[in-house]
């Protein structure tokens, strides 16, 4: 008899976009793994059923996307630093009898910011888990962060709230970053953004399309853009740590995702 076929998902909702099964499914077979990877429709409600579920039929390890980074935590036997000072997970593996859960957002965005210059200061917008893990990986870089939020509250990260109708103030960020859905293809996006000053960065975490129409308003002021796919790409190279302790090769999973690497701007949904 051949192996036990181990199995992964990302949990999402929406879900039917994420690249992540097909980054995985081409490193598995590129390994020549016994491992397959799918897609879960999860929203917060069902995450604890749609888990036990998955790990009943033999899985071992998972991605969570929004809006699940911040549901997972309680569930969690064990939470990684990370996770614990974002309050917020990505990747998960089934480990002794519970679910133990790491931050690789955090590590894939500290692995492509620079550190901090004295008295750099960097914008975020939104507070879900996306903005969690920018706010902490700024943090340890060393800027002083503000946070653009439609519902202004404290964050742990941010060493100023401002109002979301308050993130076209004249001010110099050396980084802007892009936490939110507003770009993704079928979601709505805006007219004008915030924009880093020249040579600053912007990072969306928006990969489709993987240009988006924040990133490219980074460009057009002269500042570096890092794009959601290159994020994806690493995070999910980082997951396979905590699955196998090691580090996933590169190559497959960027040839898996080459068909999306040209794909243009399609939002069209501008809202103010």
């Amino acid at each position: 008899m051949g192996q036990q076929v181990q199995l992964f998902a990302v949990m999402g909702q929406p879900i039917a976009h994420s690249l992540s099964p097909v980054m995985h499914n081409q490193a598995f077979r590129q390994r020549d793994w016994p491992a397959f990877y799918f897609p879960v429709e999860a929203g917060p409600d069902q995450l604890p059923q749609k888990l036990a579920a998955f790990q009943s039929l033999g899985g071992v390890g998972a991605n969570l996307t929004r809006p699940l980074k911040e549901v997972i935590v309680p569930l969690l036997r064990e939470a990684s630093p990370w996770v614990q000072r974002t309050g917020a997970c990505n990747t998960i593996v089934w480990r002794e009898g519970g679910w133990v859960g790491d931050n690789t957002d955090v590590q894939a965005l500290l692995e492509a910011l620079p550190p901090a210059r004295p008295g750099e200061r960097a914008l975020v917008l939104g507070a879900g888990g996306a903005a969690q893990a920018s706010g902490v990986a700024l943090t340890e870089r060393g800027y002083h962060v503000t946070a653009a939020l439609r519902r202004p509250r404290s964050l742990p990260w941010a060493t100023s709230i401002i109002d979301w109708d308050e993130r076209l103030q004249d001010a110099e960020w050396s980084v802007v970053i892009n936490a939110t859905p507003l770009g993704q293809a079928g979601e709505e996006s805006l007219r004008h953004w915030p924009r880093p000053i020249p040579g600053g960065i912007g990072v969306d975490w928006v990969y489709r399309p993987r240009w988006t129409p924040f990133l490219e308003s980074v460009r057009q002021s002269g500042g570096r853009p890092i794009d959601g796919l290159t994020l994806l790409v690493e995070q999910a190279r980082l997951a396979w740590r905590l699955w196998f302790q090691e580090t996933a090769p590169a190559a497959p999973m960027w040839d898996a995702v080459a068909p999306w690497l040209d794909e243009g701007m399609k939002s069209e949904n501008l809202k103010e």
